[in-house]
């Protein structure tokens, strides 16, 4: 996409007869990056009108703090991502053999980034209607600007190169855009929307992690700019919560990120005239707000957000977060039991310390994924309640290790009645054995092989059910970290984060779950689900029951 081609410009002799008489504190002032950065360069703004870039608030607070590596949990709409624009377009302009990249979710996210700083370029020379000397001193470096890092092209002044996402200058400078962005060195690297990425192709997040900003020196910058989705999980959590804990250090190193929140309330343009008033419940979390925060929110503020939130919804606190907490306590987008947890979380049954029943019996309900992922539940199932107690995943590990989690189990719980498992616990390999059958050598009986749901949907249904009669051990809300050091989602968060894949190509919403990192334990809980809607669970606790009362 080219800028339009509407722009008014100096031309090569009225430059060679001004430049006796710009003003000779230019040269000095060139030197100063935040003078260029409020001078230079033309942006298009919000209503489509030209205008000279100038940092607003928050975009001026990141400049002035600005440290090698960055994290931006955001609102929306703050300019940060022009500000990085300009701040690329800058020092590659201003140092020779200056690499920058640019990776968003997609590749014509990135073009658009790219495109603003293509524009600026071209506009250096740009003449505004009703131009004063100032401007025309200011068209008349911008021209002496462009000469010095463009070539000239049928009469006109170009880029180098600008090509298969690459914007180069005739200093040696570029600026390349991708999705990942590996190989190479980059001494300014722009990842956006990392938390989105995070969400919907979480390999590609952490290719990023381990590929794109590892091609940065600790002497180069990397900008992490997000409004943030998927909750306390995914690498641009991880990234996030490291930056945040960093904030406690009395210095930090090169390698290590600095942390900014940009609330709702730091963008003046979100504020509304009128006298209409909001909820008693709406009060009440402004108050709380201007508590915690120290803020002062005025009226206009209040009604732009009661009437943002009136059109966003449950996305408000996603979208424009007042806080870090209220980010990341969002759940995301195709969530299959989003609205369960969320109100167990209200009723306080998320994070107990409740301590499991000895008389009654204890359960577990597996999932054997692919590619050897495993996941297990203990539960148990009595008084018209379910209470969860424990979970463990793990992947690539021989059966014998999950064996010996059950045997670890029962000294701390006390025997396990039933082990419930999918339907393909027994079909046999190929030496005929079947995995029923390796827990039974292992010393795990009475395995219980639940039969299989043709439509998953009747199984999440009733894990659905369910939950809503149920309580979470503060256990399931625990972390692991997985061989390579990167922690895993708890079972509470991968009910939380079990989703429906998003939509395909026109905007087609598919009704399929998306196959991930939370699947397993989602598949694993659903597994207690489907057995007790087939009469398994019962029985056994019947037997049970039937047992004491002969003791």
């Amino acid at each position: 996409m080219r800028s339009p081609a509407r722009k008014k410009t100096v031309n090569l002799t009225s430059t060679l007869k001004m430049l006796n008489t710009i003003d000779p504190q230019f040269r000095e002032r060139l030197a100063d990056p935040l003078w260029r950065l409020n001078n230079l360069y033309w942006i298009e703004n919000k209503r489509g009108s030209m205008q000279r870039f100038a940092p607003n608030a928050a975009q001026l607070r990141l400049h002035r703090h600005l440290w090698h590596r960055n994290v931006v949990l955001k609102a929306r709409q703050l300019g940060i991502s022009t500000y990085v624009a300009m701040l690329m377009l800058d020092r590659c302009l201003f140092t020779p053999n200056f690499h920058a990249g640019i990776i968003d979710k997609t590749l014509p996210d990135a073009e658009q980034k790219l495109e603003k700083i293509r524009f600026a370029w071209e506009h250096l020379d740009y003449l505004p209607p009703h131009a004063d000397e100032a401007d025309q001193s200011l068209a008349c470096l911008g021209y002496l600007i462009k000469q010095q890092t463009g070539c000239l092209k049928k009469g006109e002044l170009h880029p180098s190169s600008d090509a298969r996402g690459r914007l180069a200058f005739t200093n040696g400078s570029d600026v390349r855009l991708g999705t990942t962005l590996r190989g190479g060195t980059l001494q300014l690297l722009h990842v956006s929307e990392l938390a989105h990425v995070s969400v919907h192709a979480p390999w590609r997040a952490r290719e990023i992690r381990s590929g794109a900003i590892n091609t940065v020196p600790a002497e180069g910058t990397i900008i992490l700019e997000s409004t943030h989705e998927g909750g306390r999980y995914g690498v641009n959590y991880e990234l996030t919560s490291q930056a945040m804990e960093n904030a406690a250090k009395e210095e930090l190193s090169p390698l290590d990120f600095r942390f900014f929140f940009m609330s709702w309330f730091d963008n003046p343009d979100y504020a509304l005239t009128g006298r209409a008033g909001w909820t008693d419940a709406q009060a009440a979390y402004f108050e709380k707000l201007e508590s915690e925060c120290g803020v002062q929110l005025s009226h206009a503020q209040k009604l732009w957000y009661t009437r943002m939130e009136r059109t966003m919804g449950a996305a408000m606190r996603q979208e424009y977060p007042s806080t870090p907490d209220e980010a990341f306590a969002t759940g995301n987008d195709g969530a299959i039991y989003g609205s369960q947890i969320a109100r167990l979380r209200e009723q306080g049954r998320i994070g107990a310390a409740f301590e499991y029943n000895p008389q009654e019996p204890l359960y577990t309900a597996w999932d054997l994924g692919l590619s050897d992922h495993t996941a297990i539940w203990l539960v148990q199932n009595y008084g018209g309640h379910v209470y969860w107690l424990n979970h463990y995943a793990a992947n690539q590990l021989p059966l014998e290790h999950y064996a010996g989690k059950m045997r670890e189990w029962e000294m701390s719980y006390g025997h396990i009645a039933a082990h419930f498992l999918p339907h393909d616990a027994a079909h046999r390999d190929p030496h005929g054995h079947s995995y029923v059958e390796s827990l039974a050598a292992a010393g795990i009986s009475a395995v219980r092989v639940v039969p299989r749901t043709p439509d998953i949907w009747r199984g999440i249904n009733s894990l659905r059910g369910i939950l809503a009669h149920s309580w979470f051990h503060r256990d399931t809300l625990q972390q692991r970290v997985n061989p390579r050091g990167e922690k895993e989602p708890s079972g509470l968060r991968c009910l939380e984060m079990y989703r429906t894949a998003p939509a395909g190509a026109g905007g087609t919403y598919r009704e399929t779950p998306v196959h991930d990192a939370c699947s397993h334990s989602a598949d694993a809980a659903r597994m207690f689900a489907e057995a007790l809607s087939h009469g398994m669970v019962y029985p056994v606790q019947m037997r049970l029951s039937a047992r004491r009362a002969r003791m």
